[in-house]
């Protein structure tokens, strides 16, 4: 091979090499592969006495394509402070939280008690539990 065969391969390989590069990066974002779990508040649920709040949250997106999705459920008291994370997952077809996972709070004196819901689970209930005092 000569010398100019030479230098076109180099530079053949070279942009071939940036094109696959390239595409795999692409489909590095696409897939959410640098997404680090930025938590998106989807709703806030207050105590009938406005002693705690829980919020619910859907962390970084659903795996794709069909995967399950991230949650925590942050349970506060009256002034912001943190009393438990619960984190856990919805299986739901690949979609985005929502408010309608939520099925049912029940605010009790020692604990709350949340029901979630989705396409492809049994309902599944999450008890936190917290001391008013």
């Amino acid at each position: 091979m000569n010398k100019a065969g030479k230098i076109i391969l180099i530079i053949l390989s070279i942009v071939v090499a940036l094109i696959v590069g390239g595409y795999l990066l692409v489909v590095a974002f696409w897939n959410g592969t640098f997404n680090f779990m930025l938590p998106k508040e989807i709703a806030t649920y207050h105590s009938p006495d406005a002693e705690c709040s829980l919020v619910f949250e859907q962390m970084g997106d659903p795996a794709w394509p069909f995967g399950p999705t991230d949650v925590r459920l942050t349970l506060k008291n009256c002034n912001g402070e943190i009393i438990e994370r619960v984190s856990t997952q919805l299986s739901d077809d690949g979609a985005n939280a929502s408010e309608h996972n939520i099925a049912s709070i029940s605010w009790n004196d020692d604990a709350v008690i949340v029901v979630l819901r989705a396409s492809e689970m049994k309902d599944k209930e999450i008890s936190i539990a917290y001391n008013k005092s």
